[in-house]
């Protein structure tokens, strides 16, 4: 998987989801998972950006943030 790949994978996932991209699903997603290095990448990226709120992670899992809002899409 590219970083682009990626990226717009993640922001799919907020579309669907009213802007929130959760650990949780992110994990579950085989084709995210596969690749889990590029994905927490898109996301630190994603996480840095205007009208982005994202909560670092506690709980262990692979992906940096339980969730990641996206207040405009």
């Amino acid at each position: 998987m590219t970083y682009e790949q990626a990226h717009d994978a993640l922001l799919a996932l907020a579309r669907q989801n009213g802007g929130l991209i959760a650990a949780e699903r992110v994990e579950a997603d085989e084709a995210l998972a596969s690749d889990s290095s590029t994905v927490s990448a898109a996301a630190r990226a994603l996480a840095g950006s205007t009208n982005v709120f994202a909560v670092p992670r506690e709980d262990g899992g692979w992906f940096p943030y339980s969730e990641i809002r996206i207040t405009v899409l």
